[in-house]
């Protein structure tokens, strides 16, 4: 029978949460607070405690972890819109899925003594040199991940935005963003946005009407459709496919840039 030391599950578990947050904020290109994700981690590391009561169905465990998963990604992110958070959540499930997944293949194999998984938890009481080694291990294995998608290419990476309207060219400082996802709701195309500043002269041509969600509710920004788009980024240059633009009465940063461009329209830019 496995004997668990609380301290030892809240104690491994609070340094794997964090681990895996500061992996999902990489992976996403946040720059949250330290504090807050040591909030999420410890909310995560009670969470843990579920390995002392008896073995859940699966399907009890799956709901469990979501709802946990959901209320740490809320703690480490807050919440800047329905779009980023479903983001931040699944990338932070999936990796938390593909961390337990990694641990349990090490212990089918290795068989560490001290090491097991119950309800979807790990519990380590093993030596602190093999736990620091079965971490960096998954860890490893999850930045391998990282760089084979090809996630974080061109994320928040500065340079310049080209528009061109009713045959009249604009240039903004911009910056490719993750958390801009918003789309153009009959086509399905992406949208920059950009400040309304930065934009003195609208097009005459009717505006389409683009939803967004935000700290501070929700609502609608005018987008138009550009003639022609590019971004220069360092000394590459890129014409930007099919986009609308959307303009923001509020700054996007404190003066850094006027404009965010959604990463899909840089996929093959790097």
């Amino acid at each position: 029978m496995q004997v668990i030391y609380v301290d030892v599950l809240l104690g491994t578990n609070l340094f794997v949460d964090f681990c895996l947050l500061l992996l999902n904020a990489k992976f996403l290109h946040l720059e949250p607070k330290k504090g807050r994700l040591i909030l999420g981690a410890s909310v995560g590391a009670i969470g843990s405690l579920i390995v002392l009561v008896p073995t859940m169905e699966t399907w009890v465990s799956f709901i469990y972890q979501l709802l946990l998963a959901a209320i740490i990604t809320y703690c480490a992110f807050g919440f800047c819109g329905r779009a980023l958070f479903l983001r931040q959540l699944l990338s932070f499930y999936v990796m938390s899925f593909a961390f337990a997944g990694i641990m349990l293949v090490l212990w089918y194999f290795l068989a560490p003594k001290g090491l097991f998984i119950k309800n979807n938890v790990v519990y380590f009481d093993v030596p602190p040199v093999l736990f620091i080694v079965l971490v960096g291990v998954c860890y490893f294995i999850m930045r391998i991940f990282h760089r084979i998608t090809g996630r974080g290419a061109v994320a928040n990476i500065d340079g310049t935005l080209e528009l061109s309207f009713d045959g009249e060219k604009r240039k903004l400082r911009c910056k490719v963003d993750t958390g801009c996802a918003l789309k153009e709701p009959f086509s399905g195309l992406p949208v920059i946005v950009a400040e309304r500043k930065a934009l003195p002269q609208l097009p005459k041509t009717p505006p389409r009407p683009i939803p967004f969600s935000s700290v501070g509710g929700d609502g609608l920004m005018r987008a138009w459709k550009p003639s022609n788009a590019q971004v220069l980024i360092g000394e590459k240059e890129k014409k930007l496919g099919p986009c609308y633009v959307a303009v923001s009465d509020s700054k996007l940063s404190g003066g850094d840039y006027e404009a965010l461009i959604p990463p899909e329209l840089l996929d093959d830019f790097m």
